[in-house]
């Protein structure tokens, strides 16, 4: 009898069992309804890989703990010393989307730090509805595959660690690139592409090195591996124990350029202190700049040789660190140890740049070109590629010079060479995107496959800036398969597309004339500080830590986008720099009225911005004006007018700014309350020199604005003669585009060069051609009158 009540007993306990197991599993059903976003942090382990080779390795299953290589749990692995994390990727996300998407990102590496590194490991998730046995991750370092993996990672972060074999890694720069391929689970349809991503997460994407071989920076050479840190940013903090004494703003502002071009890293910015911080974080470096009898108390290993020489070396700091130390007896002969650092990374004005820095975004050159050219997709890091999905997608990037003016005529031509199958229909289409913005589209009409060679696909020049510009090319494909969508068919391997390498880019003749104000020139190459031989005026409101620090962040990214240290020379009045070229910074309320004017702040600013209730009545002012605005527009000849302004301009791309003989002026800005930083420019009174101003209400807002501008997507976006930031820093609020510009000659003056600036002012005044059109038409009707009249007959 107690063996039968022990057996129900156990019965009903495996009933339960199975009953709870069973509710837990509904309770969490497979969602197939939408993705689960990227930000979901749940860490999975993964067993660690063997040494990889130059041969994708094969899938490892998954652990619920990670495993060394000889079978033992891996004990605190999540606890390891930052100091020898070497991060990778420049920014706060990264996403993969699409069936397939690749990003390759540069990482510099000192002799010791290439040699000790020995895994990377990468954090990862994925979308739920990426099929896992149809979808691979690859990781490749300097074109060599260290991984190829199923993405198999939707429920959370998945941690992967992945040995690397001895010499993978070199001095120098390396190329680590992320690769996915995505098919969708159970959809075919273009639109489900969409919804395929991979979410690389950049904190826990890393090199691994050893504590011993953590890679210290000895040299100055070194600087260029400072790295990054977790959320992908670069800062160099600055100790200046004097930095009130006006001998050392020239120095800090040179030696700022000198280590944002050594680093040329996307995402850097300067905090400009005046104490020792305790520790440096990953992706920081601390410089310490002063005179030996201000540094002895910070470093007891100073060298006893600053108090007669210059010296510019790497130091031991307390708690086991080293820094970076410049230092002399007096602030003349620290500004000689800056120009030793400076000197062997600034470029002579009379040497042309050929590229881009090959570290601004992406791991592969990016040419500058500068007028005629045609570049092979081989020569522009595009290799060819074969598809077997729904829409592919690859991409480039190149340079245009500061003084580019073709944005209103004039037409570059991808010569494609592609193929596609028989199983596409018509109504696919091979789609050109230039920075983000649709440029061209070429159908396919003909069924049974096809063979492009030199496809001609004419792309307007319109959607070009100054600076760097992205170029993609998407192709969308339909087939009959899709349609029908049978289990299994958004996997099939059978490639439909193929892209090949020896399609070429071609670039026209283009206009050569510069402009002012144009802060996209700015951004993207420096224009106009780039070419200067003067000193550049610079303003400082104040010698504190929070205007130092936005000034010296400014100057990093122009002399990066400049591929040249600019010459300063600090004015202690703004009055002062009278026509010459000069930046500006400071907060509003310290800056004279007169440059406000010439930059098109309004003057009202200086006391309004930043103050709560001004800010609040400003709004509500606006607020009610607009609001009264549409309320006498409603049906009213006004009203009509603006309909009319609106069709014009998505029927024909005509807006009635074009439509005037002379350009109006520029628009006064009044940042309100949502505003924290503006980057205005403007001419000098007598419009020879070019002013730019970085103005917030308070010190910190400055520090705070100008460090979320460094950062590369945002500083990309700069642009027009005003760029207003958010208060939060995390979005460009408005951007101003210029009405009136002023030309300035870059180039000798030919009749070629003269011909094509002429055809783009009359593309973008039509007004003007029309006028001009008329009249000389007018003439000539007066001159033919004339000579029949002299040598026709009477009648």
């Amino acid at each position: 009898m107690a063996y039968r009540k022990t057996a129900a007993s156990f019965g009903l306990a495996l009933v339960l069992s199975a009953s709870a197991a069973f509710a837990q599993e509904q309770a969490t059903p497979f969602d197939m309804s939408g993705e689960r976003g990227p930000a979901v942090e749940k860490p999975t382990a993964i067993e660690e890989e063997k040494p990889a080779t130059q041969t994708p390795a094969t899938e490892t299953p998954l652990a619920e703990t990670p495993v060394t290589q000889t079978g033992e749990p891996e004990k605190k692995a999540a606890t390891v010393d930052p100091a020898v994390r070497r991060y990778i990727i420049p920014a706060e996300t990264l996403l993969l989307e699409g069936e397939m998407a690749s990003r390759s990102f540069p990482v510099f590496l000192t002799k010791e730090q290439a040699a000790g590194a020995d895994a990377i490991s990468i954090g990862y998730s994925n979308a739920v509805v990426v099929a896992p046995e149809a979808s691979k991750f690859t990781v490749t370092i300097n074109d060599v595959p260290v991984k190829e993996m199923a993405v198999q990672s939707p429920e959370g972060t998945t941690d992967m660690r992945l040995p690397l074999t001895p010499g993978l890694l070199r001095p120098g720069v390396n190329r680590v690139t992320f690769s996915v391929a995505q098919r969708h689970r159970t959809d075919c349809t273009i639109q489900s592409t969409y919804d395929l991503w991979t979410a690389v997460d950049p904190a826990r994407t890393y090199l691994t090195l050893p504590a011993d071989k953590g890679g210290a920076l000895l040299t100055t050479d070194d600087i260029a591996a400072v790295g990054l840190g977790p959320t992908g940013r670069t800062k160099f903090r600055m100790v200046v124990p004097e930095m009130g004494q006006p001998a050392a703003t020239n120095a800090l502002m040179r030696l700022s350029q000198g280590l944002a071009l050594m680093a040329k890293m996307p995402n850097q910015t300067f905090d400009i202190v005046n104490a020792l911080p305790e520790k440096a974080e990953a992706g920081e470096l601390t410089v310490l700049v002063g005179t030996a009898g201000d540094l002895s108390p910070l470093l007891p290993a100073l060298p006893a040789s600053a108090q007669t020489a210059a010296l510019a070396t790497f130091v031991d700091a307390p708690g086991g660190r080293k820094v970076f130390v410049l230092s002399g007896p007096s602030w003349p002969s620290i500004e000689g140890a800056v120009e030793g650092v400076v000197s062997p990374v600034d470029r002579p004005l009379g040497v042309t740049r050929e590229a881009l820095s090959v570290r601004q975004r992406n791991a592969a050159e990016m040419p500058l070109v500068t007028g005629e050219a045609a570049l092979t997709f081989s020569s522009l890091g595009v290799p060819t590629s074969e598809f077997s999905g729904r829409r592919f997608r690859t991409g480039f990037d190149i340079g245009i010079p500061s003084d580019f003016y073709a944005d209103a005529y004039g037409e570059a031509t991808l010569m494609l060479d592609a193929a596609y199958s028989s199983e596409v229909l018509p109504g696919s289409h091979i789609d050109i995107y230039v920075n983000g913005n649709i440029a061209s589209t070429v159908p396919i009409t003909n069924s049974g496959g096809g063979i492009f060679r030199h496809l001609p696909i004419r792309v307007t020049m319109r959607h070009f800036r100054p600076g760097p510009n992205r170029i993609d090319v998407e192709t969308i494909l339909r087939t009959q398969a899709d349609a029908v969508c049978a289990p299994g068919a958004s996997a099939l391997p059978e490639p439909r597309f193929a892209l090949f390498d020896t399609s070429e880019l071609r670039m026209p003749r283009f206009a050569r004339m510069a402009q002012l104000p144009n802060l996209d020139a700015l951004s993207g190459t420096g224009f106009p500080y780039n070419g200067l031989t003067d000193p550049v005026a610079l303003y400082l409101d104040r010698l504190d830590g929070d205007t130092l620090s936005a000034g010296a962040t400014f100057l990093g990214k122009v002399a990066v986008a400049s591929g040249r240290v600019l010459q300063i020379r600090p004015e202690a009045s703004a009055l002062a720099i009278g026509e010459r070229n000069a930046i500006l910074v400071g907060t509003i309320s310290q800056l004279p009225p007169l440059v406000l004017a010439q930059t098109h702040i309004a003057g009202e600013s200086a006391s309004s911005w930043g103050a709560a209730a001004g800010g609040g009545q400003q709004r509500a002012t606006q607020d009610a004006f607009n609001e009264w605005q549409s309320r006498v527009r409603t049906g009213s000849w006004r009203g009509q007018i603006t309909a009319f302004e609106e069709w014009l301009h998505s029927t024909f791309d005509i807006s009635f700014s074009s439509l005037r003989l002379l350009p109006g002026p520029e628009q006064e800005i009044l940042p309100d309350a949502s505003a924290g930083f503006l980057v205005a420019q403007g001419d000098s009174p007598e419009q020879t020199g070019a002013w730019t101003v970085l103005a917030a209400p308070t010190g910190d807002a400055l520090r705070t604005g100008m460090d979320a501008l460094a950062q590369d997507t945002r500083w990309q976006q700069l642009g027009g003669y005003a760029s207003l930031e958010s208060k939060d820093g995390k979005e460009l609020l408005d951007v101003r585009p210029v009405n009136r510009a002023r030309f300035v000659t870059t180039q000798p003056w030919t009749f070629s060069n003269m011909r094509l600036v002429a055809a783009n002012w009359l593309s973008s005044n039509i007004l003007a051609y029309a006028v001009a059109f008329c009249g000389l038409s007018i003439l000539l009707g007066i001159a033919t009158s004339a000579l029949l009249n002299r040598f026709g007959r009477g009648s």
